[in-house]
């Protein structure tokens, strides 16, 4: 019966950190979750755009004006020419989609995102 007395649960120390890991995990999931889903949007925009295309009809112009109007609908900021490229060079045409996103958490504290997609005509 000692050893069921001297158990006295979690301390304050303990209940702290995990009030702020919780609080941590919580934020970050909340700030990451708007460029992720931004990502999606625009990797959906993509794969709409280039259905019915086929690599002798393909015009980059087209289809980046098509992808900046839709990107403006759907308030997504980038830099389209420096994030999107197009390689005409191979059989296949190769569009490569790559390009970063900070997202700020507190004090100095930044989240760096990586986005990478490949995509094929």
């Amino acid at each position: 019966m000692k050893s069921l007395r001297r158990q006295q649960g979690l301390s304050l120390i303990g209940v702290a950190l995990l009030a702020f890991l919780v609080i941590f995990f919580g934020l970050l999931t909340i700030k990451m979750s708007g460029r992720y889903f931004d990502h999606y949007t625009l990797d959906k925009m993509i794969k709409t755009s280039l259905e019915g295309q086929t690599s002798s009809r393909f015009s980059e112009i087209d289809f980046k004006d098509r992808l900046q109007k839709n990107m403006d609908i759907n308030q997504i900021q980038m830099n389209l020419k420096t994030d999107l490229k197009i390689d005409k060079r191979k059989d296949p045409i190769t569009i490569i989609l790559e390009y970063e996103k900070r997202v700020h958490l507190f004090g100095n504290v930044d989240v760096v995102m990586m986005f990478h997609e490949n995509y094929e005509l």
